[in-house]
């Protein structure tokens, strides 16, 4: 994907992004805390945990899905640590998506739509702490 920048603007400020979901550009100041969240967590603040180094896992349940949730956080759990010896995951709803989940780190996208836990943990081994900024 390519790179959008970095500008910080102000929190609130509703933001455009060139593509979708976003894998860089313009974010709040604020960033979201690592972990698996039911409620989904802004474009605009996802893409600053993104810049941090972080990665993103986005899914996409029309109906209440206990089951994809439960495999969620198991493998959040069962995630490769950060060189900050803690997991720079979030993993949120979001009902834009093209496909059932969508990994994101800064300048890179993976969409699938059959849940592959191998998958996402080759993709956070490759991408986790390889943003354009070195933040726990």
């Amino acid at each position: 994907m390519p790179d959008r920048g970095q500008t910080h603007v102000p929190q609130g400020t509703r933001i455009t992004y060139e593509e979708y979901p976003p894998a860089s550009g313009s974010h709040w100041p604020v960033w979201a805390k690592w972990g698996v969240y039911t409620e989904p967590i802004p474009e605009e603040v996802f893409v600053h945990n993104l810049e941090h180094g972080g990665i993103v896992l986005l899914y996409n349940c029309p109906s209440p899905c206990p089951d994809v949730a439960r495999q969620l956080e198991e493998t959040f759990a069962a995630l490769p640590k950060s060189k900050y010896g803690h997991v720079k995951v979030v993993i949120t709803p979001n009902a834009r998506i093209k496909t059932r989940f969508a990994l994101l780190a800064w300048t890179r996208l993976d969409e699938f739509d059959r849940f592959d836990r191998q998958r996402v943990v080759r993709f956070v081994t490759a991408w986790q702490d390889k943003g354009p900024e070195d933040v726990p």
